[in-house]
This record gives C-alpha cells, structure tokens and sequence, in this order.
C-alpha cells in the first residue's frame, strides 16, 4: 500500500526499492557506488561520448526519503561547456527526466542514462546557458573548441578522480 497523498512509500517498500537501486547501479553503471554504504547516496563519473569524448564528469545522486515519487537530486561536479548545463559546480542540469517527466517506476539508472544521453545530444533550443547554445548552433568549431578546453582543464581523470 503506497502512502501517495504525503509522497511516501512505506518505510519497509522504501528499502527494497532502495535495494533494487543499488542492485541495479552496480550491475549497470559499475562505474557508480553509494557514498560510505548510503543506499541514498551514490557518486560516480560518467564517461564523454562524442563532443565530451575523453571526459570524465563526476556526478552524485541523492535518493530523498521522497524517492520513488520524487526524482533523486543531482550534483554534477565537473564544470562542463554545454547548452543543457549550467557553467558552474554544482551545474544544474536541464534534462525533463529530472522534472516533468519523472514517474515512480524510474529507476536511478535511468537518469544515468539519461544524463549520457545529454551529453551525445546537446539541445541547444532548451538551453541553461545561452552561451553555449549560441555558439552550439551559430558557431560550432567555436562551441566544439570550447568543449575541448573545458574536457582539458575541469575533466580529465587526474582532475576527477584525484577528489
């Protein structure tokens, strides 16, 4: 029985999704672990693809006592040149599976998916920064350039993986 009207699962539904998170991150993205055991806390770096090839961005999830009726909150830690993000750290993310379209039977890693996903298919008509979108879509060997020295200075693994 889901306790819906306050947005809570009861507390023992709570700990097997909990558990089935967990089970799910560390079969899928093996590169994501919880935080000192937290089944409600998980760090973990997502590889570039494509523009972001070679970058290394380091991402952290938090699983609200809301959680599933609530996405988790993202921490994206590495600064990032890109339309659908933020330039600062944390960077807030525009990515609707995060907002709107969250439903209770996604799962966590579903959003790592989904924040790979953004960084092969940058959508400079919902953009964060304007900036970037600008460039993106009116200067594009400036955008990839700046994406280049970003990747360089704020995501490689010696930056990432030494904090």
């Amino acid at each position: 029985m889901y306790s819906e009207e306050v947005g809570l699962l009861p507390e023992h539904l709570w700990y097997k999704r909990l558990a089935q998170e967990y089970q799910l991150v560390r079969n899928y993205e093996p590169t994501f672990d919880t935080v000192r055991g937290d089944l409600t806390h998980y760090r973990g770096v997502i590889v570039g693809s494509q523009l972001y090839e070679g970058g290394m961005f380091l991402v952290e999830l938090f699983l609200d006592r809301t959680f599933p009726y609530t996405p988790p909150r993202v921490l994206w830690l590495t600064r990032i040149w890109h339309p659908n993000f933020t330039d600062e750290v944390p960077a807030r993310i525009c990515e609707s599976i995060l907002t709107k379209d969250w439903y209770p039977n996604i799962h966590v890693v579903a959003v790592l998916e989904a924040l790979k996903n953004l960084l092969s298919n940058p959508n400079p008509d919902d953009p964060l920064n304007a900036w970037a979108a600008y460039e993106m879509k009116n200067s594009f060997h400036t955008f990839v350039a700046r994406v280049r020295q970003y990747i360089e200075l704020y995501a490689t693994s010696d930056k990432v993986l030494r904090g």
